[in-house]
């Protein structure tokens, strides 16, 4: 039977995963470092210097690999930590950004703004029907700003229980600032994404960075 071919057998091991190439490890290194002493000139040998640099290099790939290990475990543990210890938000209020009233026994939610600066604004209330049941005015001061609903209709009654939501625009004549509306209501949960720790208010996710006060 005549023989078409034949090939050298250089290819990936059948049932092994393909080898990432770009990726010199020290085995590789030792590999170049015998062939490069076994094919040398005799006439011209390599000086101690220059195998004493490889040699170091060598150790120093060796060295970093090792750290660059125990930095990835001190992150894994580093994450576990933090995120064990978002544990203790749920059931506390947080603040974040949001424009959401949550009426219990008559009490309203806080509400907030972050301001860059100085002025008044004009704050309307509305109900789940989207009604207007309440319309104020507050000053506020560059930074965080308490701006939270008395709890009473226009007409001075007090308002039922319900969610409920809050609308913020500078008041007239006041000078140009912006701001962020704020929300504050209790964690309802936690969700983590990718190692991070997401918490829940009202039903909506936020990540831990956003924020901007636990009380």
């Amino acid at each position: 039977m005549p023989i078409t071919g034949i090939t050298d057998g250089y290819g990936p091991v059948v049932g092994q995963p393909a080898r990432d190439y770009a990726a010199v490890d020290k085995m590789d290194f030792m590999t170049l470092l015998v062939a490069q002493i076994k094919n040398q000139d005799p006439m011209s040998p390599m000086d101690n210097a220059q195998f004493t640099s490889q040699i170091t290099q060598f150790t120093m790939l060796d060295e970093m690999k090792a750290m660059n290990a125990r930095l990835e475990e001190n992150l894994l543990v580093g994450q576990t930590i933090n995120n064990t210890a978002m544990l203790g938000l749920v059931g506390k209020n947080i603040t974040v950004e949001g424009n959401k009233i949550w009426m219990t026994g008559g009490s309203p939610s806080e509400s907030m703004l972050a301001a860059d600066g100085a002025g008044s604004v004009m704050v309307e209330v509305t109900d789940d029907t989207g009604h207007i049941v309440a319309n104020y005015k507050k000053s506020i001061i560059r930074g965080l700003n308490d701006v939270t609903w008395d709890g009473l209709l226009d007409n001075g009654e007090a308002a039922g229980d319900g969610n409920y939501t809050i609308s913020v625009t500078l008041a007239e004549g006041s000078q140009d600032t912006s701001f962020t509306t704020l929300m504050t209501g209790p964690v309802e949960g936690l969700r983590y994404e990718n190692n991070l720790a997401l918490v829940i208010i009202g039903g909506v996710e936020y990540f831990v960075s956003d924020i901007y006060k636990v009380s």
